[in-house]
């Protein structure tokens, strides 16, 4: 069949669709259909050319130059030129935009500028950047006259992607048609001018999982990401899938003056209360298993940083840690120290049952050790902007951060705290520090050996613990498609319908 309407589901409204404004999945997926990227990274997390054919820099430089394709378009008929990529580089790099991507597709300060006539980009990084390819990957490119104007991006397009949004409904879905013409996607899926594309995307807003499944499987949505324990139904009846395996949950604490996590010895404490043998399961829905660290697998940096830093699991081990750090245990169990009672707000997602079970879990372990936990449950939209615009109050968080590099981290783990950077649990491990610093001077996986010492750091100090890590599939109802591991986001135009 030809044409027709593909409707997949995202967990949680989409909100602003301007595609510099917003890191979450569900915006990567529906920005991804409208958008394209320099390039894109393969499963071996290879850069593989996009918008920008070829690149080279000078070794231990943080000078590039990119080669743009000719001939890509805006949805508007107007060129997505040299001078167009340069400037959205420029916007995201530039902290004054408050764009969440700056630090992760950008450097922060890095300056380009577009040659248009040679088809080419100067890109010069105030800072070093080891991975400044592999993260253009995550770099939406905005087209001229959304650049000049962003409030076409809000509910609307101004991308060179694939497809074009048509219709935006706030909390219910956003529709998207189909470009004829489009010529430059992925070598294995680069145009629209195919047999089974779908004329209309719908992305539309389903919160509960079991909900989605429900759908999926009586043919109401054609494709859905669908983590934890549904995934059995889905594989059960036949359905389709495709995608990587990611991490999922990872704890992490408020390290601000005047937490419980600031202290070093709490937070291990509270890590060696946790059989994270245990954990990983019930975080999984019994479809994964313990993670691997900090990124996903294939690692860009191969290597083991769990074992010989994850503080291991006792129980005993845990409440003497915490006798010596002053909380005594007082008549009712929960631990107090100064008169202040060991008390912490734990915030998780709440439309992901594992991640709810898991907080459950978590809770009654930290109770068996003398705290007083409240679980926090909400969107995920809610968690990252109150995460990276410090407006949440917590003292412990169960949150995602899927990124390819190691590079990618730095920002989340160290550095200036929101609402001026994204370091939203005020981390300050100098070890981490000094390796990374390292480490980023070093041109790509020359060094993956101190940025692996430097992600084994983290660990040990109790700064992030790696729950587990499953198979992050999106299934497919009378649809094909494939999926960027690297993003876990459908290739718009591998997509194909089939009949019912």
């Amino acid at each position: 069949m030809s044409g027709g309407t593909l409707t997949l589901a995202v967990p949680v409204d989409l909100g602003s669709l301007d595609p510099h404004k917003s890191a979450t999945n569900a915006n990567a997926v529906a920005s991804t259909l409208a958008y394209d990227t320099p390039l894109s990274l393969d499963s071996k997390n290879e850069p593989v050319p996009g918008v920008v054919t070829a690149w080279r820099n000078e070794p231990g430089s943080g000078a590039w130059v990119l080669t743009v394709r000719p001939g890509v378009t805006c949805s508007d008929g107007s060129p997505l030129d040299a001078k167009t990529v340069a400037d959205n580089i420029n916007y995201v790099a530039n902290p004054e935009n408050g764009s969440p991507f700056t630090g992760l597709a950008v450097q922060a300060g890095t300056t380009a500028v577009g040659d248009v006539a040679a088809g080419s980009v100067a890109v010069t990084s105030s800072s070093p950047a080891p991975f400044f390819i592999q993260n253009l990957s995550l770099l939406q490119l905005v087209c001229a006259p959304g650049l000049a104007n962003r409030d076409l991006l809000t509910s609307g397009s101004s991308g060179s992607g694939a497809y074009v949004v048509s219709q935006n409904v706030p909390g219910d879905h956003v529709t998207f048609t189909l470009r004829k013409g489009y010529s430059w996607g992925p070598a294995d899926h680069p145009g629209t001018d195919v047999e089974g594309i779908p004329e209309t995307v719908v992305v539309k807003t389903v919160t509960d999982p079991t909900t989605t499944a429900n759908l999926l499987l009586n043919g109401q949505l054609n494709a859905a990401s669908v983590v934890g324990s549904e995934q059995k139904r889905l594989k059960g009846a036949g359905l389709f899938s495709a995608g990587p395996s990611n991490l999922n949950d990872e704890l992490v604490f408020n390290q601000a003056a005047g937490n419980p996590g600031a202290d070093v010895d709490v937070r291990r404490a509270l890590v060696m209360a946790l059989d994270l043998g245990q954990l990983s399961a019930v975080n999984s829905g019994g479809l994964g298993g313990p993670a691997a660290g900090l990124l996903p697998v294939p690692r860009i940096c191969p290597g083991d940083v769990m074992t010989g830093s994850t503080p291991a699991h006792d129980t005993g081990q845990a409440k003497a840690l915490l006798d010596r750090s002053g909380w005594a245990v007082g008549p009712d169990g929960v631990r107090a120290k100064g008169g202040a009672r060991l008390t912490l707000s734990l915030l998780h997602l709440s439309n992901q049952p594992q991640t709810s079970a898991s907080a459950e879990y978590i809770a009654s372990r930290w109770k068996e050790v003398g705290v007083e936990v409240t679980l926090d449950q909400r969107p995920s939209d809610q968690v990252a902007s109150g995460l990276l615009g410090g407006t949440v109050s917590w003292g412990a968080a169960l949150i995602i951060i899927n990124v390819s590099t190691p590079a990618a981290l730095a920002p989340f783990f160290s550095g200036t705290t929101p609402p001026n950077g994204q370091n939203f649990a005020a981390i300050a491990n100098d070890r981490y520090r000094s390796l990374s610093e390292q480490a980023v001077v070093k041109t790509g996986t020359e060094g993956c050996a101190d940025w692996n010492a430097a992600e084994a750091a983290l660990i040990g100090s109790a700064d992030v613990t790696p729950l587990s890590m499953s198979p992050n599939l999106w299934w497919g109802k009378n649809a094909t498609f494939a999926v960027n591991d690297a993003t876990n986001t459908i290739v718009p135009t591998s997509m194909r319908l089939l009949a019912p």
